[in-house]
């Protein structure tokens, strides 16, 4: 079931580090060390608070005539558990009949934290930024082994731009420009996109990049530029002007592996599990393993399979007729190889009491793959650090996730919305709170300041809680699902609070490896 590309990269292993947060689910990194495999190109290797509601700023626009004035601009309230949108004001008109129209702040979503009050938007100045407009950059792969690769980061940060320029009047009112460009999957077409866009821009925003290290040699050379993504090579994520919403050392957190420990009791003595034989998904994969080993779980299998291996049926046969497993794990491997081990357990003869714990089967590509056997996936279970972000129930849960499925809607219609689009709008989102809480004078180190201070950031529940102002591991926070025909859905937890934006667990702890 594996694409044809993976026959012609299997010739080099190891192209990528292991990076180190742990809300990118490992499926994300293994596919890309995939994608890499045989090409030939190697690199080296807030005061705001998270989940703000943000009430912008309403600017009336200057009228003229004797008697005209500007009308108020409201900014909506966004609410949430502490902070409130305050209200802006649109400018006065003079001359003989005309009248200032009515500037509107953008709708704050559900939150928690301080928040940026209208009106507080300073004067902006910097590379990128003229008297209506703000230039960020994005790199994201999209040529190369895989074509696409990861497309949905710039149609993710596209998407908020749509979203931030047609209902908040932009960003401190300067209308975002997204310039994109293509990382090719390539250490030095990366460097080269970043170079060509350092000195052009205000920021880079929701970059997406196998050889994100590459661009790094150049961020270091400039440390005032502001830099958020999600870094995929450990080199790119120190830098003093990088954010990263999964900071962090190596590691992995318990709570979720207690979780099921608790809720299946013994059975957690008996896991198997099948890992992706590259080095990247190996060290993540120990990591993962030993945080499981630390709440309570025992493998007593455990296999690595090479990047062409589509087929698992002597593993599972192994597995459930020799080690008589009870349940079965895997979080490295990609969405697809985990539909085609669904069905290549029953082809092997395991009982259909085995559990399955399968966190990467959250991407519309394991239903795809399931084609018409989606009732063999029932039942299945697993956990995510983020919301079910296109999940159209969710958004009534979490509204932020309205604005997001919204807008990737209008901006690129039926095309789906996988993982790479909702971080890149969760980066932008992190942006804007930045901007508008940089204070009087927006300039690239008064973001990079207001960043630093960002603790908890979720953009209203979107993703579990982050720290990246401090670089430091999060809060330990997860949700958890279930799979039953075709729909993944919340399993119901007392442990979740209203308190909480999003509805994440949070318990257990961050062991390192």
């Amino acid at each position: 079931m594996r694409t044809p590309r993976a026959v012609a990269l299997l010739m080099v292993a190891g192209v990528i580090a292991t990076a180190c947060g742990a809300r990118l689910p490992e499926n994300v990194r293994t596919k890309a060390a995939d994608a890499v495999l045989g090409s030939g190109t190697s690199g080296t290797g807030s005061s705001g608070t998270g989940g703000t509601g943000l009430g912008s700023t309403g600017t009336g626009s200057t009228g003229t005539g004797s008697t005209g004035t500007g009308s108020t601009g409201t900014g909506s309230t966004g609410t949430g558990s502490t902070g409130t949108g305050s209200t802006g004001t649109g400018s006065t008109g003079t001359g003989s009949t005309g009248t200032g129209s009515t500037g509107t702040g953008a709708t704050g979503s559900k939150g928690t934290g301080t928040t940026t009050a209208a009106g507080t938007c300073g004067a902006m100045s910097g590379n990128g930024v003229n008297a209506t407009g703000l230039a960020i950059g994005t790199i994201a792969d999209v040529t190369g082994p895989v074509s696409g690769l990861f497309q949905g980061a710039e149609e993710g940060i596209e998407s908020f731009a749509q979203y931030v320029n047609n209902t908040n009047h932009g960003i401190c009112s300067h209308q975002v420009q997204v310039n994109f460009k293509d990382g090719g999957t390539n250490c030095t077409q990366n460097e080269n996109a970043t170079s060509s866009l350092v000195n052009q821009v205000f920021a880079f925003v929701g970059t997406f990049s196998l050889y994100d290290n590459c661009g790094a040699n150049v961020l270091k050379q400039h440390p005032s530029v502001p830099d958020i993504h999600v870094a995929l090579d450990p080199a790119a994520e120190p830098l003093s002007n990088h954010f990263d919403l999964e900071p962090g050392q190596l590691g992995y957190a318990t709570g979720m592996f207690a979780y099921y420990k608790q809720k299946y009791g013994s059975k957690v003595q008996h896991v198997g599990t099948i890992a992706e034989a590259i080095p990247s998904a190996l060290a993540k994969q120990a990591a993962i393993t030993h945080a499981a080993t630390v709440a309570g779980w025992k493998f007593v299998y455990s296999v690595n399979e090479q990047p062409t291996n589509g087929n698992f049926v002597g593993d599972f046969v192994k597995m459930c007729t020799q080690q008589h497993i009870q349940m079965f794990f895997t979080v490295t491997e990609d969405a697809q190889n985990a539909a085609t081990m669904i069905q290549n357990e029953k082809q092997a003869g395991c009982p259909s009491s085995l559990i399955n714990v399968i966190p990467i089967a959250y991407d519309p590509a394991f239903l795809s793959a399931l084609g018409g056997n989606k009732s063999l996936a029932n039942g299945l279970q697993g956990y995510n650090e983020y919301s079910l972000f296109f999940n159209p129930g969710e958004a009534k849960q979490i509204p932020e996730l309205g604005n997001l499925q919204t807008w990737f809607a209008r901006t690129y219609g039926n095309q789906p919305l996988n993982l790479y689009a909702m971080f890149a709008w969760v980066d932008g989102r992190l942006f804007q709170q930045a901007v508008e809480n940089a204070g009087k004078k927006i300039t690239q180190q008064t973001v990079l300041a207001a960043l630093r201070k960002v603790k908890n950031y979720t953009d209203n529940g979107v993703i579990s809680p982050a720290n990246p102002g401090s670089k430091t591991s999060g809060n330990h926070c997860y949700i958890l699902w279930q799979l039953n025909n075709g729909v993944f859905s919340r399993i119901a937890d007392p442990a979740v609070t209203s308190s909480n934006p999003g509805g994440y667990r949070c318990d257990g702890q961050w062991v390192k490896k």
